[in-house]
């Protein structure tokens, strides 16, 4: 496939992420892709045969990138806190600049088709195996067994993470690697630190009590 027609798929991904997350895939149409693209609808099958097509390319799209970077993060010849820093700040850095595609992801797996279902769904097994596999070692490196459990820890983390669709402004004042920062923080501080969290992130909270816009519940 040429480099034009990539670059065409790129644009339509972020076309139907921002409709699909805005407007819900049910609701969706690919005409109305098709219009902002300016495209017949009969162009627009050249590249997707069907509205679950697209669906399940954008999301191939979101996990396939998501696998890469978790697994150079636990392939680095690193300690188990800083694959855990690194693999919090590629998350965070991905995703708030792609929040469509991280509320797709969210909401709409159910959505596909049993086939294409179960390929994302193995996708995101075999990306939470690796997050488990960092929490793991932070774990059995720890003086006390206070944690027990990778898999409740690595769901409550990436369950933070992942529901920053709901409330997050990549635009606001907290950019995506200052809210890694007090991600860390809380994760560190409980997980890697055994004296209060005098060893944790040393970034200085936000002055004042008033809540910064980015950190608001975003409008639907």
């Amino acid at each position: 496939m040429s480099d034009k027609s990539d670059d065409r798929r790129e644009q339509i991904f972020s076309v139907a992420a921002k409709f699909f997350a805005e407007k819900g895939y049910e609701r969706t149409s690919l005409q109305e892709i098709a219009d902002v693209m300016g495209f017949t609808k009969a162009a627009f099958y050249y590249y997707y045969n069907s509205k679950e097509q697209l669906l399940f390319e954008i999301m191939k799209f979101v996990i396939d990138k998501a696998l890469i970077d978790i697994r150079e993060v636990s392939a680095s010849d690193v300690p188990a806190e800083e694959k855990l820093r690194e693999f919090v700040r590629r998350h965070m850095r991905f995703f708030a600049t792609h929040p469509a595609e991280l509320t797709i992801m969210a909401t709409a797996v159910d959505s596909l088709g049993q086939e294409h279902r179960a390929v994302i769904v193995q996708d995101q097994r075999d990306y939470v195996a690796f997050v488990k596999d960092i929490v793991a070692d932070l774990i059995r490196g720890r003086r006390d067994q206070e944690f027990d459990d990778e898999t409740c820890v690595a769901f409550a983390l990436l369950g933070s993470l992942n529901w920053l669709y709901k409330w997050y402004d990549p635009h606001g004042r907290i950019t995506p690697d200052r809210l890694a920062d007090h991600f860390l923080k809380l994760f560190c501080r409980g997980l890697v630190c055994d004296d209060g969290g005098n060893k944790g992130d040393k970034t200085d909270p936000p002055p004042g009590n008033s809540v910064d816009r980015s950190l608001r519940p975003r409008r639907r």
